[in-house]
């Protein structure tokens, strides 16, 4: 099985702010077809973005707090490489999330295979709030 990059967004309702960031950051448009999640091909990189069913505290932040996924962040970017290049697929995961720091309107964490937080944002730390 193949390792997975994952980012998880929020807050609740914040679905386009998300894509737009990723749109920009991939200088790609996001395909929605009815029955599906929305999603980019880069070949060799396809991005997903749609809701997941983790919980609150099923991964731990790297001072072994549990990350509240459903609360404050109930989106999932799926990011994989089709060529099963595990660096494309994290350097593209890398800078996904680097653009969405930036942006500083979303909460995000950057997750390798659901085992390593490897970072996180907060938007309303960004804010000052």
């Amino acid at each position: 099985m193949a390792r997975r990059s994952y980012i998880f967004a929020g807050p609740p309702g914040s679905a386009g702010i998300l894509m737009t960031v990723i749109e920009a950051a991939l200088d790609r448009s996001f395909i929605r077809q009815a029955g599906t999640d929305p999603y980019i091909r880069a070949d060799p990189v396809a991005v997903y973005v749609g809701a997941h069913d983790f919980e609150d505290g099923d991964i731990d932040a790297p001072d072994q707090t549990p990350v509240a996924l459903q609360t404050n962040c109930p989106l999932l970017v799926d990011i994989r490489a089709t060529d099963r290049n595990l660096d494309r697929q994290q350097d593209a995961a890398a800078r996904i999330f680097a653009a969405i720091k930036a942006d500083a309107r979303l909460n995000a964490v950057l997750v390798d295979d659901m085992q390593h937080v490897l970072d996180i944002t907060d938007a309303g730390a960004a804010r000052g709030s």
